[in-house]
């Protein structure tokens, strides 16, 4: 179970993760409002591991399909045919991407 800030031990400390992160990784934090998208850039997003921290993110590939993802997933687009990411909930998505900076 992935929970930000959680002491319990069975549980991904993402909070943990993102401020120990530093410098022999690279951080981002996007926030996508309801309703928003955002064209998928391979660049932006390559090698990355993203957390979905908040909120609801529908990711449509190239072909049509897509699938819904939500807070406590976690995601990786390596290999995939991403067209946008879109958060179509009620609230704000919040994404952590994490990759290692010597690939940037």
């Amino acid at each position: 179970m992935i929970q930000a800030g959680s002491g319990d031990r069975d549980s991904l400390d993402v909070d943990r993760i993102a401020r120990t992160a530093w410098p022999t990784f690279g951080r981002r934090v996007v926030a996508l409002p309801p309703g928003d998208a955002l064209p998928f850039d391979p660049a932006t997003w390559r090698d990355a591991i993203v957390f979905v921290l908040a909120g609801e993110l529908d990711v449509q590939c190239s072909s049509g399909a897509g699938h819904r993802f939500q807070q406590g997933d976690i995601l990786c687009f390596m290999g995939l045919s991403v067209r946008s990411l879109r958060n179509s909930g009620p609230v704000p998505a919040r994404l952590l991407a994490i990759w290692r900076t010597a690939h940037r």
